[in-house]
């Protein structure tokens, strides 16, 4: 079965079950499936180890970019392994705490492919993708952009 990889930036929710569904669809070459959903917290840790509340995630991107980023992401994992279809979903726009913001799916004929990849496209996605992130917190107007962490640039040295 010949790679295939499908990228999806939008604004409208999605139904992680129903993307599982479309990654083992006609899909009996590989017997592993590794997904990961993302969803909004409901609190944002803070520098100092508190806690701020979060009502909204608003996301923004480049349209086009953004494709580009996570094409490229996906590619090179499929470069690293042997990987029979990835998907990658990652919504954009304000986001309620709760709801899902990032879907990342591949499949393989291996598990640990399956798995390693999945980790790799996430770890990648959060410090190479063209998204930017402002916590809304409850009850205020304005929000705050979220600064890179750089847990999420250490997580790469691992790859």
């Amino acid at each position: 079965m010949p790679l295939e990889i499908s990228i999806s930036v939008q604004a409208e929710g999605f139904d992680p079950g129903a993307e599982y569904q479309l990654l083992r669809s006609e899909n009996s070459a590989d017997g592993a499936t590794a997904m990961f959903v993302g969803n909004v917290r409901d609190f944002s840790p803070g520098a100092t180890g508190d806690h701020q509340s979060v009502a909204v995630l608003e996301l923004e991107h480049y349209p086009g970019m953004a494709e580009s980023a996570l094409t490229d992401i996906a590619r090179q994992a499929a470069a690293r392994w042997p990987l029979g279809r990835v998907r990658i979903i990652h919504r954009y726009g304000p986001l309620a705490a709760g709801e899902e913001i990032v879907f990342v799916g591949t499949t393989s004929a291996h598990r640990q492919a399956a798995l390693d990849a999945c980790a790799f496209i996430m770890d990648f996605l959060k410090s190479r993708a063209p998204f930017w992130k402002k916590e809304i917190a409850t009850g205020a107007e304005e929000g705050s952009w979220v600064e890179a962490r750089s847990s999420d640039a250490d997580a790469l040295k691992k790859w």
